[in-house]
């Protein structure tokens, strides 16, 4: 049997906590292809960084003028209208690499799958003791799986025989646990295994497609605080960024986690256990799917 392999560059983006309370979507998503795009997504990167004197691309940084982007504004804290219309345009260059990082074949493409948890409804639930011990204190655990399973999800739907392998973003707390983390999500999901292979993670300022990665989670928040109206995180309206990622149809299918399926989990679950998500695989496009509509 011929195994056809896509890769998965994940990131996760999350509004931190204000006042002691988190608001808004924790995202995770991955950005996928095969070899060429991302081969091509790398040169034209690395381009665009070294135009702009820049190490690393990174949507918050750039967004907010801080770190390498503090060179283009005077005062992070007052942005003036000139400053953010360059931080914008920065930050849309890089977008359109991911929309085409092959220009010259529109076949080798990108796309994006990934998941996108309510933290209100998170941090709600888990003030139940047996909720918090199942889900943890944080939805970092939750997501990624969530996130991995769809994925699992999509290569079903585009052909059985792709399958995808992982390549996360290193994380302090969470890189040394997530290896074994993620061989137990695949005993305990035996039809989502079939189509995930291997995991590994690495450092996003040394990895082009994490940073990719980046640049798309950070704009699905975002959207997705958008469509649900997050009071202090809604835009005015969509993005710029969002439009273009949804008009290259780089966004194939971001699914969403709130409250009832939050409880489910819980109440389905023993604390310490893997999370049992296959039933996700069962979903159908335009059915049972509670996906973010572009």
């Amino acid at each position: 049997m011929l195994l056809l392999v896509a890769n998965s560059y994940m990131d996760e983006s999350f509004d931190p906590k204000k006042g002691g309370k988190a608001r808004g979507f924790f995202v995770v998503a991955g950005l996928m292809g095969r070899g060429v795009p991302f081969f091509s997504l790398e040169c034209l990167w690395d381009k665009l960084l070294t135009k702009h004197g820049l190490d690393y691309f990174k949507a918050s940084e750039c967004w907010n003028g801080w770190k390498q982007f503090n060179k283009f504004v005077k005062n992070s804290k007052q942005i003036t209208p000139a400053e953010r219309t360059v931080l914008d345009g920065i930050s849309m260059e890089f977008i359109d690499i991911i929309v085409h990082p092959s220009p010259y074949d529109p076949q080798n493409y990108l796309t994006t799958c990934g998941i996108g948890v309510s933290q209100d409804d998170f941090y709600e639930v888990i003030k139940d003791k047996h909720a918090c011990a199942v889900l943890g204190e944080n939805p970092y655990r939750l997501t990624y799986d969530l996130a991995f399973v769809a994925s699992a999800w999509l290569m079903k739907q585009m052909n059985s025989k792709w399958s995808v392998s992982f390549v996360c973003d290193e994380h302090e707390k969470y890189s040394p646990l997530a290896p074994e983390a993620y061989r137990k999500l695949k005993e305990t999901n035996p039809q989502a295994a079939e189509y995930l292979l291997s995991f590994s993670s690495i450092d996003e300022k040394k990895c082009s497609p994490v940073q990719a990665a980046d640049a798309v989670v950070y704009e699905v928040r975002r959207a997705l605080n958008f469509k649900h109206k997050v009071p202090g995180l809604c835009d005015p309206a969509l993005r710029e960024q969002f439009k273009a990622l949804a008009k290259g149809h780089v966004v194939a299918y971001i699914a969403e986690a709130n409250k009832p399926q939050l409880e489910w989990i819980a109440a389905n679950h023993n604390p310490g256990d893997p999370f049992k998500l296959d039933e996700l695989m069962n979903n159908q496009v335009g059915g049972n799917i509670d996906g973010f509509g572009i």
